[in-house]
């Protein structure tokens, strides 16, 4: 294994685990000292010592990470509700008889920060306004989604109050987020494209029945439910309630994510969300967002459609998924489930 294959291996695992295997502490000892040797910077050329040192860095820190692992008793565990309970809690409380604790920080939203928790052995996370003064976009994410019911939309379990902060609990199923999905998948192919975008359609058709505009899709508010092929769209904090009310108005402008017509005072239009999906697509396809190039491999029917979504005239995401479905028919034929497989990890 070259020094650049074992800089990308180390780039892509998540855990010592998905590096070293299933050893004991001899055998990782034994297997560290093996890369060590194959990418330490005194023994490469000299236009490669730059790689080699970011790549022993990167490789002591995840030695040094398995080795406490081990320590803590965890290395082996690959359960992430066993792994939460190993990990000192962060928030614990009890509502309406039931038992929450959160462990570990996820990210941030725009206006919140989000942990991951356990609710009587099941996975939940619970999103804090990161501000008081946020209160109200939160209130407008709990009403909006409690009266919503759409499979590739959050679950909200309860609400509550830390520290003055409005906090909501969601249920959570096995989704990761879009980065994690190319981290462990790669880019995707167009027969999964498609199945992620007639989910996204769906969930977009759906909002727009109700009048709501989500105004915020990007990456980061997109996770996939991989086991299920599902999409599930989320953070509701900064969408547009009654978009078909002439006084409503747009509150957020993402780069590469929203239309060159989007402005406060614009007239809101579906199309921002449609045109948002056509661009996710393109990201997950391993295309150039930016300047909205798509792989060739991609059938030149699926490509077409993607950048029809762009179009700021292409307002009916209902229309548009039962021409996906036809579409998919037409360059898959009536296909079989296909799992969508991992990429494979390389070990010494």
């Amino acid at each position: 294994m070259s020094l650049k294959e074992i800089a990308n291996l180390l780039l892509d695992v998540q855990r010592p685990l998905d590096i070293f295997g299933d050893v004991d502490e001899e055998q990782l000892k034994k297997i560290y000292k093996s890369y060590v040797k194959k990418c330490h910077p005194d023994i490469v050329k000299e236009d490669q010592k730059d790689l080699a040192e970011k790549t022993i860095k990167l490789l002591n820190e995840l030695y040094k990470k398995a080795l406490q692992e081990m320590q803590d008793g965890t290395y082996n565990i690959t359960d992430e509700k066993e792994l939460l309970k190993h990990q000192p809690v962060m928030f614990e409380f009890d509502i309406k008889g039931k038992h929450y604790a959160f462990y570990r920080s996820l990210c941030s939203e725009d206006v919140a920060d989000v942990y991951l928790g356990l609710c009587e052995d099941e996975l939940v996370t619970m999103k804090i306004a990161s501000d008081e003064n946020d209160n109200t976009l939160m209130d407008n994410e709990f009403k909006t989604l409690t009266r919503l019911k759409h499979l590739s939309l959050p679950q909200v379990l309860t609400r509550l109050k830390i520290n003055g902060r409005d906090a909501i609990i969601f249920k959570k199923g096995p989704e990761i987020t879009l980065e994690e999905l190319k981290k462990e998948y790669g880019n995707l192919n167009q027969y999964h494209i498609c199945w992620v975008l007639e989910r996204m359609l769906s969930a977009v058709g759906y909002l727009h029945s109700e009048h709501l505009i989500h105004g915020n899709i990007k990456p980061e508010n997109i996770l996939i439910d991989v086991p299920n092929h599902n999409v599930i769209l989320k953070d509701y904090t900064l969408c547009v309630d009654k978009a078909n009310d002439a006084s409503s108005h747009y509150k957020i402008i993402n780069d590469d994510y929203t239309p060159s017509y989007v402005s406060k005072d614009a007239r809101i239009k579906p199309n921002v969300d449609i045109y948002a999906v056509g661009k996710v697509a393109i990201d997950l396809l391993g295309g150039d967002v930016s300047s909205v190039a798509l792989p060739l491999n991609c059938d030149i029917r699926i490509r077409t459609f993607i950048r029809k979504l762009l179009k700021p005239d292409e307002n009916d995401a209902w229309k548009l998924w039962d021409e996906l479905i036809k579409l998919r028919e037409d360059v898959f034929g009536t296909k079989k489930f296909q799992t969508l497989e991992k990429k494979k990890v390389r070990r010494n």
